[in-house]
């Protein structure tokens, strides 16, 4: 599944082990302040293995965002069926990219402190995912399901939506006051963006 010249001569078992050990290590440390020394020992292997299976670290860390992206997508999108209204399909997909990616322990990190380093990785991934979502909303404003907004501004706020990941974060040493955890945060920030967009987009006599 993984591509890109991410692994070139390395047994299949190593090469897990190399990539379980790095995203560890990325989630605590950071991409920058991980080195192919740190992955290496960890790992259990020498640095020269490690350089065989990945010549950059860049590698490693394509190869690993690669894998996060493909079971988000993947999942996200056996959440709904084709003749579902597309508000449930758009609430699914919302509800379920954004809790996968806030429980990914490395776009948990990336998101939170070193999303800059690779907004060009991101928007390439990205882009996939919005061709595909701008198709279900034109099929829903074409089934009257949605209102007849452009298409291109639903896709904006929908990506706004990600940047409340960038910040998600944040809010731990205030929450440390509350009550609540940190995950009922993420619920309730869940459900107030899903709840405003639909009320603001959706045909209400068509698939609530």
């Amino acid at each position: 599944m993984l591509d890109m010249g991410c692994c070139l001569q390395v047994s299949e078992k190593t090469k897990e082990i190399i990539l379980s050990t790095a995203k560890e290590l990325f989630a605590q440390k950071g991409f920058f302040k991980t080195t192919y020394a740190d992955i290496a020992r960890h790992a259990g292997v020498n640095q020269a293995t490690v350089y065989r299976g990945f010549k950059t670290k860049e590698n490693i860390f394509t190869c690993l965002l690669e894998e996060e992206y493909r079971h988000i997508t993947q999942e996200t999108y056996n959440t709904f069926t084709a003749d579902e209204p597309t508000p449930q399909k758009l609430k699914k997909i919302i509800t379920t990219n954004f809790t996968l990616t806030i429980r990914s322990k490395l776009l948990k990190y990336i998101l939170h402190d070193e999303y800059s380093q690779f907004r060009s990785i991101f928007n390439t991934k990205e882009k996939k995912a919005f061709e595909a979502i701008r198709a279900i909303i034109q099929e829903g404003i074409a089934k009257g399901e949605i209102k007849n907004e452009d298409p291109a501004f639903l896709l904006a706020v929908l990506n706004s939506f990600r940047f409340c990941l960038l910040s998600l974060y944040r809010s731990e040493n205030i929450l440390l006051e509350s009550k609540y955890s940190l995950e009922h945060l993420i619920e309730t920030i869940n459900d107030v963006f899903v709840e405003g967009f639909f009320k603001n987009f959706a045909n209400h006599t068509n698939g609530e």
